[in-house]
């Protein structure tokens, strides 16, 4: 027995010797560089490896030297740090801090990095065509710059960058010599660009001040992307130029994007027509947005807070000044709220995030929105650690639900409401209440826009159908289900009659409770 815990003992000892000599050469392969010419800063980034920490001193650093092998770049480097010693470039002190600078806002990149696992901060960048080029780059963080007087797009990710971050970064002025490509931050690239691939997936932009004097969208992001985020921004439209459809905040062509809880201003700018905007460039693309808790203030009733044809995109408790701000487009549904369990931030989604506000409120912290209905997954009509241990059960489980959705309507006269467009494809649900026992005769009818008018010969028909006779229950309630084609746009709900026992009521006493999609 002495003997084998002596075993177990060399066993462990060994083990720790491993682990300290692992972090002795982790700590090894760390260098600190302080840089204070441009000879250095360029000597620094051809000569970085993981775990390098290359400082800049305050100060200006420039070049237009060519840097051979085609490199179009002022500052370029090719490296990957690791997850463990990510490589980063930053400025001395943050409060005073350096510049890198091309020469001409005509021509090349400022400072161009080819590589994983970047950290780029507290740095200001200008003077070039395009300010900061991430490339085949993955968990790479830009975090506290400011970019301006670039001749186009301040910020670019691509070529099969994914999971970076462009943080508390100040971008303005772009798109000065090339406004139709004055973009602040550029995901991804267009389906007619050769040489660089596509896939730009998971990355976010959050937390930065984007314009004045952005030419055009402060963020683009493109087809065959997925899963990019751009939240907690704020956006200044002053000097957008609209070239090439740049005339918007945000601009989407990939798929599920998350726009929120960002604030908008047009500042009287003409160029900006609407806040956020989705396109399809590429069949399938441009599809499946969630765009909620947006403050806009767009300052006139001719603009949009989002418009998107043939672009399925979800809107929720988003904020718009003037409230006539349109949406648009035929796939575009407003939400009222979702039903589903353990949807906390009632976002539609299942996640992590859910979690962590429930435990938040549950310490008393201050929290955005919560759904006490989604949140109470033990049904005891109260909110409590039961609940978040059956959330977390359910994230762990990783259990796929669809929520219930409750959408958006209008009542256009008594007994007659009209529903949002986005719908469909889906099956709709009316849930209606009055007096109980009482009997409804009601139809329903949506707007066909390929069905050709026999009439006219023109596309688009409305067709009216009948639901029948419903009687309501003895809480005055019913619940009316219908399904809805695939391209259905507009859809409205009337009732004829509204009865008790062969006595004709006021059909304005019933009301539309809610019209829930799934």
């Amino acid at each position: 027995m002495k003997h084998r815990k002596r075993l177990i003992t060399a066993v462990l000892t060994a083990a720790m010797m491993g682990v300290m000599m692992q972090s002795a050469a982790f700590a090894d392969n760390s260098r600190e560089v302080l840089v204070t010419t441009s000879d250095e800063l360029l000597a620094a980034l051809a000569d970085a490896k993981a775990g390098d920490e290359i400082i800049l001193r305050e100060g200006i650093y420039q070049n237009d030297v060519f840097l051979g092998d085609g490199i179009w770049s002022a500052f370029y480097a090719k490296a990957d740090g690791t997850a463990e010693q990510p490589i980063i470039l930053r400025s001395e002190d943050p409060k005073h801090p350096a510049t890198i600078s091309g020469v001409t806002q005509e021509n090349k990149v400022a400072l161009k990095i080819v590589g994983s696992y970047w950290e780029i901060r507290d740095l200001k960048v200008c003077e070039a065509q395009k300010g900061i080029f991430l490339q085949q780059s993955e968990h790479g963080i830009i975090s506290g710059c400011e970019v301006y007087n670039v001749g186009a797009e301040a910020i670019h990710i691509i070529d099969n960058s994914s999971y970076n971050l462009v943080e508390d970064c100040y971008v303005h002025d772009a798109g000065t010599h090339t406004p139709q490509y004055g973009e602040g931050v550029y995901i991804g690239s267009s389906k007619n660009t050769d040489g660089y691939g596509y896939e730009c997936h998971y990355n976010t932009v959050r937390n930065c001040r984007l314009g004045p004097n952005i030419a055009a969208d402060h963020v683009d992001i493109k087809e065959f992307t997925i899963g990019n985020i751009v939240e907690y921004c704020t956006f200044d439209g002053t000097g957008m130029q609209g070239q090439n459809g740049g005339n918007s905040f945000v601009e989407v062509k990939g798929n599920h994007c998350i726009i929120r809880n960002n604030t908008g201003f047009r500042n009287g700018c003409e160029q900006v027509l609407g806040a956020f905007d989705a396109n399809v460039q590429v069949d399938g693309w441009g599809q499946d947005h969630l765009i909620y808790e947006n403050t806009v203030d767009l300052d006139t009733a001719d603009c949009y807070l989002f418009k998107g044809w043939n672009c399925a995109t979800q809107l929720f408790r988003n904020t718009v000044s003037p409230a006539e701000a349109a949406c648009s487009g035929n796939r575009v549904l407003q939400v009222r709220g979702y039903e589903l369990a353990g949807d906390v931030t009632e976002d539609g989604l299942l996640n992590a995030e859910d979690a962590a506000r429930l435990q938040q409120h549950l310490l008393g912290q201050e929290t955005g929105h919560i759904s006490n209905g989604n949140s109470d997954t033990s049904g005891n009509a109260q909110l409590d650690a039961f609940d978040l241990c059956i959330l977390k059960k359910k994230l762990h489980a990783k259990e796929s639900e669809t929520p219930l959705i409750s959408v958006e309507f209008t009542q256009e006269n008594a007994g007659k409401w009209r529903m949002c467009n986005g719908l469909g494809g889906r099956e709709l649900t009316f849930r209606l209440s009055a007096q109980a026992g009482c009997s409804l005769n009601m139809g329903w009818g949506y707007w066909d826009p390929n069905a050709v008018n026999a009439e006219t010969g023109e596309s688009g028909v409305w067709n009216q159908l009948s639901l029948g006779q419903f009687t309501l229950d003895e809480n005055g309630k019913a619940s009316i289900t219908v399904e809805l084609p695939a391209d259905v746009t507009s859809v409205a709900l009337q009732v004829y009659d509204y009865e008790n026992a062969g006595t004709e009521l006021d059909v304005s006493e019933v009301v539309l409770e809610c019209a829930l999609a799934e």
